[in-house]
Parts: C-alpha cells; structure tokens; sequence
C-alpha cells in the first residue's frame, strides 16, 4: 500500500486554519498518493515475485509469452519464473532441484531410464494449474533424445480410502479421479 500523504503535516501550525491551504491539500492529497502508487508498482514490477498485471505484461512480451486470458496471476508469475529457469545443460541433480523449487518437494514424481532414454514426470493434481508452463519447460531443456512424459498424478486408492462409499457417491467418475480431495 502507498503511502499516505498528510500536506497539512508539513506547512506551519499557522496555516493549518486557513481555508484555501486546506482546500489545496485537499485536491493534492489523491494526485500525490496515486504518485506514490505508481512509484511503489513500479519498484514492485522489477521483481517477479512482486509484480502485478502491468508487470505481468511487460515479462510476458519481453520473454515472447503466449498468455491465456482465463490465468490468474500466480500462474503467469510461475510461467514467468519457469522461463527464467531454463539454462541448458541440465544435469539430473540440477533437474530436480529445479522442479523442487517451482513445484515444491513431493508434489512431483520424477522417473528417468537412461538405457531406454525416457525421462517421466508426474504432476500433483494440487499444482495441476501449473501443468502446461511445467511441460512446455521441460519439453525446451530436456535433451532432443530423450523421449518426454508429463502426466498429472490422479488420486489413488491410498487417497480415497479415508472416506465411506456414500461420501463418494456424491461426486462422479471424473471428480473422483481429478479433483484435490480435501
């Protein structure tokens, strides 16, 4: 939040009274608190994690990002990040550590089979909004050789095991396998 502006905080205790000096500060107080606004955005926007939808914009056509309108924001600072990432060559270690910061430890499953030269990831349902900006990294710094796999990790048995048959009755197939269950 901006700083607010107090005029009548600055000028002699002499002219606090007067009525023309209070209807200036009056129209000035909205002007230099909007100024304040900007500078402040502005400072924030230079910094991904801080940045706001101006921001957003300005990283989105510097890195030649294809955005959807329907992404909140979160989702196109982590776009943003993922691109950032992207430093070729990367090790298997480096890989992890990588997908460890974006995604957070566990809520990833991460499979590599040098021999048959596969490499496969599967993605937590409650990082599922990440998905794409998560394959189309991996698709740009996994080696051209190496046969890709993204998928989302559906909900298992281990999951749902906790609730009876007729608290499951009340959701689909479908919801049953792609929803977080809470």
């Amino acid at each position: 939040m901006a700083r607010e502006v107090d005029i009548i905080g600055y000028l002699p205790t002499t002219l606090h009274e007067i009525k023309e000096i209070i209807a200036t500060a009056t129209v000035e107080k909205p002007v230099l608190e909007a100024l304040w606004q900007e500078i402040e955005n502005t400072l924030n926007n230079q910094f991904v994690i801080t940045i706001n939808e101006t921001g957003a914009s300005r990283y989105e056509k510097m890195l030649k990002l294809n955005v959807p309108a329907t992404d909140s924001i979160e989702t196109r600072k982590f776009r943003i990040l993922t691109r950032y990432q992207e430093q070729a060559p990367y090790t298997y270690r480096v890989l992890k550590q990588l997908l460890d910061s974006l995604l957070g430890e566990g809520q990833y499953e991460l499979k590599r089979d040098v021999a048959a030269k596969t490499l496969s990831v599967k993605i937590e349902l409650t990082v599922k909004g990440m998905f794409d900006a998560v394959v189309v990294m991996l698709e740009r710094i996994t080696p051209q050789n190496m046969a890709l796999t993204v998928q989302l990790r559906y909900n298992q048995h281990s999951t749902l095991k906790r609730y009876t048959h007729a608290q499951l009755a009340a959701f689909t197939h479908q919801q049953l396998r792609e929803e977080v269950m809470q």
